[in-house]
């Protein structure tokens, strides 16, 4: 039983981590309609480069997000105007392959690029914390860190997508991006910035994945193919979806694991999307 809540603990963040990366994805797809399959290698990149920072300057977790967080929005904000919106100028079809294409192309340049830089040898932040002992359970307070990050994130996007200008621009654009356009909503300039968000987001979510789980910088399709499995699963756009989907599959991987074989964990995200796609195909999170 001890063992089993331990499971139950780690899966319990490890899927709220995984709907943060999806949620990201979903907002990208939902405003911009993008395919971005480089999303969950953004996660292994920056993870990477925040455990460089860890070990170089011993910088805290929390400081390493704040730079991170800007830098990815940076990079995503000019990434979006060079190589993907010059594709929103084509057909349906070839803007659709186009995207798909470049973000392909960008994770396999941004894999190699940071395996040649920095090994491709797995990686995490070795924060060293007191632990918290009730009978025979353990639990590390960088757990609690982590799931006090999930928590504060999921709020900050929350209240940022409800109740600032940002948010009813976004989903203004996502509703009639025409309609928006014509009360002066800068469509091109809020889907620049909408995936830059989700970018930022998914790079503060590697410093959170690092404190307790490796990354690498192969990793990324993976954890894409996860995020997807998790629109599928809680619907484009809905964050409380995303939140119990990722659970659910952040546990699932967890019991398969313990009561399995571990190297089947990965392939459940993959089998259970194909399982949902063929049983909803509009999602169990959007109503029909």
């Amino acid at each position: 039983m001890e063992v089993l809540l331990q499971v139950l603990i780690g899966g319990v963040l490890l899927g709220g981590l995984y709907a943060l990366v999806a949620f990201g994805l979903s907002l990208i797809y939902g405003v911009a309609r993008i395919l971005n399959f480089a999303h969950g290698t953004l996660l292994a990149v920056s993870g990477v480069l925040a455990s460089l920072a860890f070990t170089a300057w011993q910088l805290h977790p929390l400081l390493i997000a704040t730079l991170l967080g800007p830098m990815m929005f940076v990079f995503a904000y000019g990434y979006y105007h060079l190589l993907l919106r010059p594709l929103a100028k084509r057909s349906h079809f070839e803007s659709t392959v186009g995207t798909v294409l470049v973000t392909v192309g960008t994770l396999m340049i941004l894999s190699d690029l940071t395996a040649k830089a920095a090994g491709a040898t797995q990686r995490n932040i070795p924060l060293r914390m007191p632990v918290i002992e009730y009978g025979d359970i353990i639990i590390s307070t960088t757990q609690l860190l982590i799931l006090a990050g999930i928590v504060a994130l999921t709020v900050i996007m929350h209240l940022l997508l409800k109740h600032s200008w940002f948010g009813r621009a976004v989903r203004a654009v996502t509703q009639d991006a025409v309609g928006a356009q014509i009360c002066g909503v800068q469509s091109t300039r809020i889907k620049a910035m909408t995936f830059a968000f989700g970018s930022a987001t998914v790079a503060i979510a590697a410093v959170l994945y690092v404190l307790s789980f490796p990354v690498d910088p192969y990793m990324g399709f993976s954890l894409t193919v996860k995020a997807f499995t998790i629109i599928v699963v809680g619907g484009v756009g809905n964050l409380p979806g995303a939140l119990l989907a990722g659970v659910f599959l952040g546990v699932a991987e967890g019991l398969t694991g313990l009561y399995w074989k571990p190297e089947w964990a990965p392939a459940l995200s993959v089998v259970a999307m194909l399982v949902i796609l063929v049983a909803y195909p509009k999602g169990v999170g959007v109503k029909t």
